[in-house]
């Protein structure tokens, strides 16, 4: 009997799991010509970033159509996507492995992972390139790329153009550090300015055979860790200050509970800080020796990342809406998204030929953004489904300021358009003119001269 119950709820679970994914509702043919071009995409994006420093598409929305990815793929019982790391690797191996981090994107998932740890620190997710820097009796042998975690590009000439590496150390130890080199920015607030390319510009520096002094004087670095280093967080912090790495010190907070994550990560997030930032990075003070580590996400220390600053939103229909002037506006019905507390359910693409040029049809997948912090602006589209509907979209040459007097096939969203301005206060402004003019003319003689005012 518990056996039945066990399995029940089992089964329980994994119905309201699939349920709350809310998959789509396609033929398995379909699904997998959707889920193939999608990991194309992002196979395309991994290759000209990770290969050639380019970044194509913000990081957020990479996340997001990542994350959407592995929910098709859940949703159809595919087999997980390939690492996306697994083309970064480079010639030159890392003595000691980047981990990466564990991206969490709730509070929920924040104070789960805090609950029962104790001494923990929280930083800011500088938005630039992780490097690893050796260094030999205190002068700087190598840098090396993050790549794959195990291997990455040999960086050393690069570094040692930039003066926010140190070249020598204040004694004569041998240390590796792994760090972010970032690209300088004065009073940045992440909130309002948001990344600014910042990490492609600095990818993109450090993937060319030269740089200028004015472009290597632009990167600034940020040590965040130093795997062979001291034991506890605070030893390193001060030990790596005095090898010549003050940054790190500054921006490393004791935290003793989930308040105090919050608190702290809306304050860099609203703060004018010298880098741009995607998050706060938490990590315990205790954490295994180096030689343990591996090329994968720790339990030790997680990314709590900001609220997105561009939401990836699947289109469900184009409306064409006609304003009272013949004005053409195509709107597209989302699946609702939030962005910034805000629940995002259409957005205006602004004219008709701008959704012509962008050729956006239903199941396209489409960055959206707040203007001014409240308005939802359409920026892209990201993904495109490999369906194309046919849509019945109005002739800009129809529609114009006299045509749709009345609510004939095709007219109704200019006629009503026209009333409603209309009944408003700047629309009748000449009902006396109007009602005289009535005595003698059609309705659309007079309806034109009130609109005209």
């Amino acid at each position: 009997m518990l056996l039945n119950l066990r399995l029940f709820f089992a089964l329980l679970l994994t119905s309201l799991t699939v349920n709350a994914a809310d998959c789509p509702d396609w033929p398995h043919a379909r699904a997998l010509g959707e889920i193939a071009a999608v990991q194309n995409k992002i196979n395309a994006w991994d290759e000209s970033y990770h290969r050639n420093g380019r970044s194509l598409v913000a990081d957020e929305l990479y996340d997001q159509s990542r994350a959407r990815l592995k929910q098709w793929r859940t949703c159809f019982n595919l087999a997980p996507s390939p690492e996306p790391l697994r083309t970064a690797g480079g010639k030159v191996p890392h003595p000691i492995v980047h981990t990466g981090l564990e991206k969490l994107h709730d509070g929920p998932a924040v104070e789960h992972w805090l609950r029962d740890r104790k001494d923990v620190w929280i930083q800011p997710k500088v938005d630039g390139v992780a490097v690893s820097l050796i260094y030999r009796k205190g002068l700087l042998q190598q840098a090396i790329s993050r790549g794959d975690g195990v291997s990455g590009q040999d960086w050393t000439s690069a570094a040692r153009q930039i003066a926010a590496i140190p070249q020598q150390l204040t004694q004569p130890l041998d240390v590796l550090v792994q760090g972010e080199l970032y690209w300088r920015l004065t009073d940045h607030v992440q909130a309002k300015a948001g990344s600014l390319n910042a990490r492609a510009t600095v990818a993109g520096l450090m993937a060319r055979k030269s740089m200028s002094s004015e472009q290597a004087a632009g990167i600034g670095l940020f040590v965040w860790d130093w795997p062979q280093g001291p034991g506890s967080w605070p030893a390193r912090v001060t030990a790596l200050d005095r090898l010549g790495f003050p940054v790190t010190g500054a921006y490393s907070q004791s935290i003793s509970s989930f308040a105090d994550a919050e608190r702290w990560r809306d304050h860099w997030y609203r703060s004018p800080l010298p880098f741009a930032s995607d998050g706060v990075v938490l990590r315990q003070d205790q954490r295994p020796t180096a030689e343990r580590w591996q090329a994968r996400p720790p339990y030790w220390s997680v990314a709590w990342k900001y609220p997105f600053a561009q939401a990836l939103a699947e289109v469900r229909k184009v409306n064409f809406k006609i304003g009272r002037t013949g004005r053409i506006t195509p709107v597209l019905e989302l699946s609702p998204v939030k962005l910034d507390d805000r629940q995002i359910k259409r957005v205006s693409v602004s004219s008709l030929q701008r959704w012509e040029q962008l050729d956006i049809r239903p199941g396209d997948q489409v960055a959206i953004s707040l203007a001014g912090l409240t308005i939802p602006r359409l920026d892209d589209v990201v993904l495109r489904s490999t369906e194309r509907p046919a849509l019945d979209a109005p002739r800009a040459a129809d529609f114009h300021p006299l045509s749709c007097w009345q609510p004939t096939p095709g007219c109704e969203s200019q006629f009503l358009a026209r009333l409603t301005w209309l009944s408003g206060k700047q629309g009748w402004r000449c009902p006396t003119s109007a009602l005289a003019l009535g005595r003698n003319f059609s309705q659309q003689v007079v309806l034109t001269a009130c609109w005209i005012g």
